[in-house]
């Protein structure tokens, strides 16, 4: 489909959104003033909060040829379950002695590593689809507003033209089959955004075989539509959605996403396949701040068999990445908004790989600088909306957004150009819009996601 028809459509869609109402964003509470100014910029001197862990267990990865038996007697410990392909043990230990039982098993010479069971969380934090085509002049209007007022909020809060990723409609028709990850808080399976593309995977906070997403959490719903969805996802607006299947997995539930449920199911995606069709990529739009030695070593064989991880970098407005997306092996994603800047929640800093469009609205306006995308049916986090299919849409904003923005170009040239593993990452990093200080910095990474020219190395002009 042509890019003019694409334009039409997103017109009609932002202006049935200027009436929607925003949903409560509470850990960014900005509120515009008449006069408009530029939202607030990260406060780059927060100091990371310590990760809350899992009560009681310690991930312990032994030596060759040590003894599960002999560790756990000699520490007075009690045997939890094994990891995914026995990539690690569970130990567990007294409430509250987590941290130190962990030191104490990391001094012991049979013990290869040792560490706590880390909780990370999802980083959520949708305008229809100008992450896509931004023709410019954009804005949000004042609703509920404290001081009275209504209208479009001031000029400076407009969207930029290009602040997109080009993800013309059609460019990854006609490729391959591919099959990417969704590591979150499981999917909607009844969604019409994925019908017959999803992969039942395993539940790893459950332990069973049903990664299905919930009312209360809707998260990894909105994520998967947003690289995979038939309508709403980088995959599906540039044709190649036909192609791509998500293997779901659940690894987030009420009280967050252990990284013994994270390190599973990097295992495990790597593991799978469909007739010799492995996973190209997956997106994990969750983290913390500790970094996980288990994690770095399920990346590390993610990496060796040409599967991405693909995680964003946290909503703290810190400058400094959170974990996993920390990982040298990972691609960490910041967030930017519709005039091409870094949103003011996002995090950035040092080995920062890449950005793309998270969203950024207010309290008190329409939802239209935000990323609209699919979510659980009867989804309890915030106002719905109808969308494209009979299913539930809602608006959310964070670097969980942008992440899966990522994966989704990822499935989108590997679909197309049949790129794996190191190829396909530098194909994305290498033709992202250098923004900020030329080259690779610490505010963009290789700079805004530019799906168009990641799936034909060609340009389009300023504007289209």
């Amino acid at each position: 489909m042509s890019r003019t028809s694409f334009t039409g459509r997103l017109a009609t869609a932002l202006a049935a959104a200027s009436a929607l109402a925003v949903a409560a964003c509470s850990d960014i509470p900005v509120q515009p003033d008449a006069a408009g100014p530029a939202p607030t910029s990260p406060d780059v001197s927060k100091a990371p909060a310590e990760d809350d862990v899992v009560a009681g267990e310690v991930i312990v990865k032994l030596k060759d040829n040590a003894s599960l038996d002999d560790v756990s007697a000699r520490h007075g410990l009690a045997k939890g379950r094994t990891g995914y392909g026995k990539a690690f043990e569970i130990l567990l230990t007294g409430r509250g002695n987590e941290r130190a039982m962990a030191a104490r098993l990391a001094a012991d010479p049979d013990v290869e590593y040792a560490e706590p069971n880390y909780i990370r969380r999802i980083d959520e934090i949708d305008g229809r689809l100008w992450a896509f085509y931004n023709p410019g002049g954009l804005n949000m209007s004042f609703y509920h507003d404290a001081s009275g007022r209504t209208g479009t909020i001031g000029s400076s809060y407009a969207s930029k033209s290009d602040a997109d990723e080009d993800a013309i409609e059609g460019i990854a028709s006609g490729g391959g089959d591919v099959i990417v990850g969704s590591i979150d808080t499981g999917v909607d399976f009844s969604h019409p955004e994925f019908t017959d593309r999803l992969i039942a995977g395993q539940d790893w906070v459950s332990n069973d075989t049903d990664p299905s997403d919930t009312p209360d959490e809707g998260h990894g719903t909105h994520t998967t539509g947003t690289m995979a969805g038939t309508n709403v996802g980088v995959a599906g607006v540039t044709g190649a959605s036909s192609h791509v299947k998500v293997y779901v997995q659940r690894v987030c539930g009420p009280s967050g996403c252990p990284t013994s449920a994270i390190i599973n199911a990097i295992n495990a995606a790597v593991d799978y396949k469909i007739a010799g069709n492995p996973v190209v990529a997956v997106n994990m739009s969750l983290g913390g701040n500790s970094e996980s030695t288990g994690e770095k070593n399920a990346i590390l064989r993610a990496t060796k068999n040409d599967v991405l991880v693909i995680a964003s970098a946290g909503n703290s407005g810190s400058g400094k990445v959170a974990c996993p997306a920390c990982d040298p092996n990972a691609i960490s994603v910041a967030a930017t908004n519709w005039q091409d800047q870094v949103a003011a929640y996002s995090q950035t800093g040092s080995g920062l790989d890449i950005s793309a469009p998270g969203g950024y609205c207010y309290s008190n306006t329409t939802e239209e600088g935000c990323i609209f995308s699919s979510v659980v049916s009867g989804y309890k986090g915030g106002r719905t909306y109808s969308g494209p299919t009979s299913g539930t849409y809602a608006y959310m904003m964070g670097t969980s957004m942008a992440a899966p923005q990522v994966t989704g170009a990822a499935a989108a040239v590997a679909s197309k150009t049949g790129l794996r593993g190191s190829a396909l990452r530098t194909r994305i990093l290498s033709t992202a819009d250098d923004l900020g200080s030329p080259g690779t910095d610490t505010k963009f990474g290789s700079g805004r996601l530019n799906v168009y020219r990641a799936v034909t190395q060609t340009t389009l002009g300023q504007g289209q």
